[in-house]
């Protein structure tokens, strides 16, 4: 096996420089962005009698000659609002909110005025109105929010019972594999995060910590392909945030969440939710159970040989999982002052589960009779925990716009995996063929992450802001692998493949962003630097690898307004995939005689340069062309011994990946009744190196889909379908099939709309299996795997306490733009 060369290139800046040029030339070449403009901007803020920020309150600007409708935004979080390119003269505020008094600001502008900062929204509680009226808005499935796409699943039929590695599965261009491998718009490189956090987790663990994670607890699902410099670098395809539920309602309120399922074996997911608000203080915990069985098949047949007479082995594995989880998580946020909030998070997610598999390897000489047989039967359990605590303060430094955010993490896993193996061998007869092998195998390891940063936004004038941010982040993995065999009735420690390896790995981040907005175009720039420096030690092989490096990674966009109904954009950015621990341990994963994983401590990081060029239409409709160009991929390669019929799987960087892709996102609405949304993504996938004896150079066009539709046929029933669709595609050296899959769903609600019944049938033609071929230099293997993906689940949700003032996203249409028909 070669493994590649560990040397380092220098990074050079020419892609930036030239990226810089071009965005410049961009710039200039619209005529009148030069030009100054007798317009100005209306910035200001709305608060409830307490002093609490408002978020989401609609703030409208009207004419004061005739209260005729301008234009209208909304508050955000901290109660900030801004309007831009306002021109002279007099005009009228409105703030208005569900459950408070409408009120009214007369405001005027002169020709001098460049920034105008507007006297504060006091917004007064109407108590009949809190007492009376429950609004619960309604928000597309996808759409696309600050150019990420959003798949808003809270209160979703197709949610409900779910487990979260479930619903991101079926989240437009996003792929996972058997082993939990994340694709978005087919590429991997995938950072997962969750509620903003990185998780830090190998595929497996990712994968495992997501199954038993109630759907019912996740808010949103964002899928960005090319974050800011604001975000960690780490992600070559791109970011995926699971962003969890939290509740801002007044007083004390709830949701009590009971699911069960059944497909090939019975689930159950179950979640307590509650939150207490009063004041300047928020509380908020969430409580879930998950029993969660699933059964997967697979059938592996490899042709080993390339001369007469070549070898035949054919494999068929069923595998049997039981988990049961649980899951915690609580907080408080403490309004500290006027312009100050105090948060603290304590999450804990607790795994037990048991694994059994009976695997029947058969052997034989190609197109002859069988000459013997392999069982392996596995018995296997696995303890997994991971406890994490958060602090963070929110300092809201002016009514400008300054902020100030710090935050720190602690977080640890532990995970215990343990596995026997017995192996039995049979003649073509079915009599013992030798001396059955028995194998035990032990796999503690515990992860401690500790993370600090700090955000800062500074307004320089009401046009443009400066962001800016340090991060640090350690991640110390210790894992002390034990492989036994089994000899006159004791297990003796394999000295071979036993194996303890600690790495350590430490990052420290300093970012910058300049944005600007002139006219009806907005630029920005942002760099990030992140010093890297990693230590992998295989104390048993004595073999240690340590790497120290600075890497910079510039993100620049250019999105201009060309008319209300019509805008375009276009961005650059540069990320990087970090080697995954876990595969540079160097030990061997047995899996049985005949088939192993080894890891690779000689990894390099690979970088990627992305582009991407967008129209959106009508303020919904978008169109997103892109380049990716990936050096030294790290990627999956298979190697076979045909003396020994050996075949193990190893991570490499394998080669050079050029991915083009072309993404269309359409949502459509017919009256009230029906609503959709279709994401259909075309991409190219290209891979080349010069291996001297095996080169690769693949290709091949794919295309992925998926389309969700809602139908609401009265005001408490609600029908909905999930259509996904995958073309065959290549990766590397393997090629995968066709999948495809349709679920449907159904919620009824009553009791007032705080009770809920969901149905839900996922894959309802059982039509996701995952097929993998692979004809690279001597391999010759076909894999066809299936999984429990047709589950029928019922749900019921129950929403106790306070239920006023349930506002759930940004785009409700104003009173006063309706009326004039916008």
């Amino acid at each position: 096996m070669n493994f590649p060369n560990t040397h380092r290139k220098k990074y050079t800046s020419t892609p930036l420089l030239k990226t810089f040029l071009l965005f410049f030339a961009l710039y200039c070449s619209f005529p009148g962005l030069s030009a100054a403009q007798e317009k100005a901007d209306i910035q200001g803020t709305v608060k409830d009698q307490t002093g609490a920020p408002i978020d989401l309150a609609t703030i409208v600007l009207l004419k004061a000659a005739d209260s005729s409708y301008i234009r209208s935004v909304f508050s955000d979080e901290q109660g900030h609002y801004l309007l831009t390119g306002v021109n002279k003269g007099k005009y009228i505020l409105s703030a208005s909110m569900i459950g408070f008094r409408k009120a009214y600001l007369p405001l005027t502008i002169t020709p001098q005025q460049k920034a105008v900062h507007a006297t504060p929204f006091t917004l007064i509680a109407e108590a009949k109105a809190l007492k009376e009226v429950t609004v619960t808005a309604t928000t597309p499935t996808v759409e696309r929010k600050d150019g990420a796409l959003v798949v808003n699943v809270a209160n979703t039929a197709l949610a409900a019972g779910n487990s979260a590695l479930e619903i991101l599965e079926r989240s437009p261009g996003v792929s996972i594999d058997k082993d939990g491998n994340i694709t978005l718009m087919g590429r991997q490189g995938v950072t997962v995060m969750i509620d903003g956090k990185q998780t830090y987790l190998s595929a497996e663990q990712l994968a495992n910590m997501l199954k038993s994670m109630d759907g019912n607890n996740v808010q949103s699902i964002e899928l960005n392909t090319n974050p800011s410099a604001k975000y960690d670098a780490a992600g070559t395809a791109g970011i995926i945030n699971i962003k969890l539920k939290k509740n801002n309602m007044e007083g004390t309120n709830g949701t009590l969440s009971l699911s069960g399922g059944y497909g090939r074996t019975h689930k159950s997911n179950n979640s307590l939710q509650i939150n207490h608000k009063t004041g300047k203080i928020n509380l908020f915990g969430n409580y879930s159970y998950v029993n969660s069985n699933y059964n997967n098949t697979l059938e592996l047949y490899r042709v080993v040989g390339q001369s007469t007479p070549a070898k035949v082995f054919d494999q068929y594995a069923d595998f049997q999982n039981e988990r049961t989880s649980s899951s915690v998580r609580g907080g408080i946020d403490y309004k500290t002052s006027e312009r100050n909030t105090l948060s603290a998070l304590f999450s804990g997610f607790f795994l037990n589960g048991n694994d059994h598999s009976t695997s029947n390897n058969k052997i034989s000489e190609l197109n002859a009779p069988l000459d013997s047989t392999l069982t392996t039967l596995n018995n296997g359990s696995n303890k997994y925990s991971n406890i994490s605590f958060n602090i963070n303060n929110t300092f809201n430094i002016d009514t400008s716009g300054r902020k100030l955010v710090a935050e720190a993490d602690i977080s640890r896993f532990s995970d215990k995996t343990t596995n026997y193996y017995d192996n039995y061998f049979y003649n073509s007869t079915g009599e013992d063929l030798r001396v059955p092998e028995f194998i035990l195998n032990e796999m503690p390891s515990i992860i401690n992450i500790q993370t600090a940063k700090v955000d800062y936004t500074h307004p320089l004038t009401s046009k443009s802001k400066l962001e800016a941010g340090i991060k640090y982040s350690g991640v110390k993995s210790d894992n002390d692998m034990g492989f036994y065999n089994q000899l006159n009735g004791n297990w003796q420690n394999n000295a071979n493949r036993s194996n303890h390896f600690v790495y350590t790995e430490r990052v420290s981040a300093a970012y910058a962003i300049y944005n600007h907005t002139l006219n009806k175009t907005e630029i920005k720039a942002g760099l990030r630097a992140e010093h890297t420096y990693s230590d992998g030690n295989s104390l048993t092989m004595n073999i240690r690898n340590k790497r120290d490096y600075l890497s910079l990674f510039p993100n620049v966009s250019l999105n201009q307004q060309l008319s209300d109904k019509h805008s375009v954009g276009l961005s650059y950015s540069r990320r990087i995939n970090r080697p995954n621990y876990g595969n540079l341990n160097p030990f061997l994963f047995y899996i049985d005689p005949y088939s192993y994983q080894q890891g690779n401590p000689f990894l390099n990081p690979s970088y990627t340069n992305s582009y991407e060029l967008s129209y959106t239409l009508l303020k919904k409709y978008t169109l997103t062309a892109g380049f990716q160009k990936t050096k030294d991929m790290v990627g999956e390669m298979m190697y076979q011994d045909d003396v020994t019929n050996i075949v193990y799987v190893t991570n490499e960087n394998i080669a050079n990946e050029n991915v083009y892709f072309v993404n269309l996102n359409v949502p459509l609405a017919v009256g009230k009744v029906w609503s959709s949304n279709t994401n259909i993504n075309a991409m190219h996938l290209g891979y080349k190196a010069d291996i001297p004896t095996a080169p690769i150079d693949f290709g091949q066009f794919a295309i992925q889909a998926n389309s969700n539709h809602t139908f609401n046929v009265t005001q408490s029933l609600r029908f909905e379908a999930t259509w996904q669709y995958r073309s065959p595609l290549r990766w590397s050296i393997y090629e995968i099939g066709t999948s495809w899959g349709l679920d449907l769903g159904v919620n009824k609600s009553f009791w007032n709309k705080k009770a809920q019944v969901k149905f839900a049938v996922t894959d309802i033609f059982n039509t996701r299996p995952n097929t993998v071929n692979t004809n690279y230099s001597n391999l010759n293997v076909h894999v066809y795997n299936t999984w429990e993906s047709r589950v029928a689940r019922l749900t019921f949700t129950f929403n106790f306490g306070n239920q006023k003032l349930k506002i759930s996203e940004r785009n409700l249409e104003s009173s006063e733009k309706n009326r004039v028909g916008k």
